[in-house]
């Protein structure tokens, strides 16, 4: 189930990726906080103590993060 999700969200971030690639505005504007704000939601997620279910999922919810921020900002 875990992976199920992370496949699903790398796959999101690909796709999103693709259809900005010309868009630099766009990707400099709203892309990029975007991946910033998954990546410290997922770091909220791994150093919280109450939710079983959100602490399981913090590692790909920022892997996920992290993997469009790097996507992002490297496309030309």
């Amino acid at each position: 189930m875990r992976w199920l999700s992370l496949i699903i969200a790398l796959v999101f971030c690909l796709i999103l990726g693709l259809s900005m690639w010309r868009a630099n505005k766009f990707k400099q504007r709203y892309l990029e906080p975007i991946f910033m704000w998954i990546m410290l939601f997922g770091i909220f997620a791994l150093c919280q103590p109450l939710w079983f279910q959100l602490y399981q999922y913090g590692y790909p919810i920022l892997l996920t993060g992290t993997a469009g921020y790097i996507f992002v900002t490297h496309i030309k």
